[in-house]
C-alpha cells in the first residue's frame, strides 16, 4: 500500500516548529490523556529518559503553547493548544505520525542533521 504523502503545510510546521522526536512523543502523551493532568515523572517513564530531560521537553511544549499547567502543581500539565490553528496542526501531526512514523522522524532528524553540519562547517579551516 503506498504511503500517504506528507502535506506541505505539515512539512513546513515540522521543519519550523518541532525540535525533536521526544517533543512529538510527549505531545502525544498529553493529547491522549484527554485533558487529564500528566506529570513530568510520567513523561520521563514513558519516554525512557531522566526526569530532568523530560522537564526540558515539557518546558518546550509549554513555551510552544501546546500544554498548560494543571492546577497548582508545577510539574503537572494538560494538553491545551493555544490556538485553533495550532490544535488543527497538532491533530494532523498526530494522525500522520502514527501512520507514517519513519517519514516524520526522518524529517525531524534531517533538520537537526542540517544544523549539526552547519555548526561543523563553521569550524572548517579555509584557505583564503
Amino acid at each position: 500500500m503506498p504511503r500517504e504523502p506528507l502535506p506541505e503545510d505539515l512539512r513546513r510546521f515540522i521543519l519550523t516548529s518541532i525540535p525533536s522526536v521526544p517533543f512529538v512523543e510527549a505531545m502525544l502523551i498529553f493529547r491522549d490523556a484527554r485533558g487529564a493532568a500528566v506529570s513530568n515523572e510520567l513523561i520521563a517513564k514513558r519516554l525512557y529518559m531522566a526526569e530532568r530531560a523530560a522537564g526540558d521537553v515539557v518546558q518546550l511544549l509549554r513555551e510552544a503553547g501546546v500544554i498548560e499547567p494543571a492546577g497548582t502543581d508545577p510539574i503537572s500539565h494538560r494538553f491545551r493548544a493555544e490556538t485553533p490553528e495550532l490544535a488543527a496542526m497538532l491533530e494532523m501531526l498526530a494522525a500522520y505520525y502514527r501512520s507514517n512514523l519513519v517519514d516524520v522522524t526522518d524529517l525531524i532528524h534531517s533538520r537537526t542533521a542540517r544544523r549539526a553540519q552547519q555548526f561543523a562547517n563553521a569550524f572548517k579551516l579555509r584557505k583564503d
